[in-house]
């Protein structure tokens, strides 16, 4: 199902321009008040101001002129005397300067709370909306730097440092009903050297264009969906986004193997359709805290002497649930396909297709009664493939480049599962050729493999509350993940004028991992990682491979 990061629903954006409009009339009206309040304080001062000047001005009247003053008691008539003027004609009590520098004293405050209200809707509406270029496009991505040391199945130890990670993602929202999705992502290079001026052969570092896709329906609101571009076909776990689809650096052999990045059109379903009502309330959601590194850093510049805290501390901020999703889906695709493979090949040909099941609860009871739950609320999704040529795959493609011809189209099936219960979660997935390829390698020796793939993987995160919804999204966290293959030992291939061992991956592979997100966006991991190769009857070397990497990823 299309589940692309979006911005807010048009009936969201109404309402918040209604609010914006309310306040703003508010404002008008405080305006209109204050000025008349100020206006009125004026003419008061000025006419006590008046009296004054008039008593200083000396005057040219003889002073056997003068007007007698008038009694105190014929001064002015109060309410309770007899004979005194109409209500209506008796003039107003005038109110004094301090109680009128109080009342706009008070619009004053009135007024900048009216402001701060609409400035702070405002900045709450574009966190919601997330980095939003402009109200239909939001930006995110990714950078990682990773460090490793590593042994291959015959070499010495080695050690490297690179950005391993530059990725630009654009989410498009146009309307309810049409969304788009946009990635880039930054290529050393170094598969592909260029000719320089120079004469030598140099790497060229670029921006590829990854996925590009374009959604058109909602499973949300109608059952039916459209959608075509660019993207990685469903078949296994991967989604063609690493840092998503497993909790590892070093992934597993599936997506290695298996992972189909292609371009196609496509149509997906979903049911039973969500029935309309009111949006759920607001939650306030507690995060998870980090265990381990972050402390350590805060204690550590506590002692040098700096009080203040490394990150400002956020308010919690209430947010809408995820709306639950229908719990019966799946998708059919028409994809391009490798002409290497057969030249003649139609798009109706190439069908990748998909149906899933998906399920989750919290076993009858509130969220807030499930902190000390270690198996509610739990999540289910299983959903099988088909592809109907996995040497279409990334892997396979390139690695077997100079037999494809010979090898033609070979079907293959999926099975995945992702579940969570508490705290934990688990992966598990089987893909498979469900035919095999008959060819002879540069050795000139008759192969027939059917290629597969397995992997399990297992999760658990510290200082979890209900409300997480994926386990290894914050906080502090740690997995296991063991993945293997199946006829992956590799052929001789002579393209080159060599005889070289291609088309080969380890039989098995360990990966024990630790992360933790020190800030929200900034996560820290380390990994030690275990490959087995084939037996020397089979085709491999025999060895093992040991690597250990440290990795610093940052999400915007």
């Amino acid at each position: 199902m299309p589940s692309p990061a979006l911005a807010a629903s048009d009936a969201e954006v109404a309402e918040l321009r209604r609010a914006l409009q309310d306040l703003q009339a508010q404002n008008r009206e405080l305006a209109r008040r204050l000025n008349a309040l100020e206006t009125e304080a004026s003419e008061q001062r000025r006419r006590q101001a008046g009296p004054q000047r008039a008593a200083r001005q000396p005057t040219s009247a003889p002073r056997t002129a003068a007007v007698p003053a008038r009694a105190p008691e014929q001064a002015e008539v109060t309410p309770s005397q007899p004979g005194t003027a109409p209500a209506e004609s008796r003039p107003r009590p005038r109110t004094s300067p301090e109680e009128l520098e109080g009342r706009v004293r008070e619009l004053e405050v009135a007024k900048a709370a009216q402001e701060n209200a609409t400035r702070s809707i405002i900045r709450d509406a574009l966190s919601t909306l997330g980095s939003n270029i402009n109200q239909y496009v939001a930006l995110g991505g990714a950078l990682e730097v990773r460090f490793g040391r590593f042994r291959d199945f015959t070499g010495p130890w080695h050690q490297s440092v690179q950005l391993n990670t530059a990725e630009l993602d654009f989410d498009i929202k146009m309307n309810d009903w049409v969304y788009g999705s946009l990635i880039t992502s930054y290529d050393r290079g170094t598969n592909v050297l260029f000719p320089t001026v120079e004469g030598f052969p140099q790497a060229v570092d670029r921006f590829n264009l990854d996925r590009a896709t374009i959604t058109v329906g909602d499973p949300q609101l109608f059952p039916l969906y459209f959608r075509g571009g660019r993207d990685v076909l469903s078949f296994g776990t991967s989604t063609g986004i690493a840092r998503l689809d497993t909790l590892s650096l070093a992934g597993p052999l599936t997506t290695e193997a298996f992972e189909t990045r292609e371009d196609f059109l496509g149509f997906g379903f979903a049911f039973p359709t969500p029935e309309l009502g009111p949006l759920p309330p607001p939650v306030v959601i507690p995060p998870v805290r980090p265990l381990v590194v972050s402390p350590l850093v805060k204690s550590a510049v506590q002692l040098l002497g700096y009080g203040q805290p490394l990150v400002p501390v956020q308010p919690l901020v209430a947010v809408r649930p995820l709306p639950t999703a229908p719990p019966i889906y799946g998708r059919i695709n028409f994809f391009h396909g490798n002409r290497e493979i057969a030249p003649n090949r139609a798009v109706t040909q190439n069908i990748n297709a998909s149906l899933g099941y998906f399920k989750r609860g919290s076993c009858g009871q509130p969220y807030e009664e499930l902190r000390a739950s270690w198996v509610c609320p739990w999540s289910f999704d299983f959903h099988v493939d088909y592809i109907n040529s996995v040497f279409d795959s990334n892997f396979l493609r390139i690695a077997y480049r100079s037999f494809l011809p010979i090898i033609g189209t070979v079907p293959g099936m999926a099975a995945a599962l992702k579940a969570s219960f508490g705290p934990f979660s688990l992966v598990g997935e089987y893909n498979t050729a469900i035919g095999s390829a008959n060819f002879v390698d540069g050795s000139g020796r008759r192969a027939r493999i059917k290629p597969a793939a397995w992997q399990v993987a297992l999760a658990y995160q510290f200082d979890w509350n209900p409300w997480v919804e994926q386990v290894g999204e914050q906080g502090s966290y740690v997995s296991i993940a063991y993945s293997g293959t199946k006829d992956l030992a590799g052929v001789t291939d002579v393209a080159t004028g060599t005889p070289t061992r291609v088309g080969f991956l380890p039989q098995s592979r360990l990966a024990l991992t630790a992360g933790e997100w020190v800030f929200p966006n900034l996560r820290l991991v380390t990994e030690l990682s275990f490959d087995w190769d084939y037996a020397k009857r089979d085709g491999g070397t025999g060895g093992m491979g040991i690597g250990f990497f440290t990795s610093l990823l940052l999400t915007f």
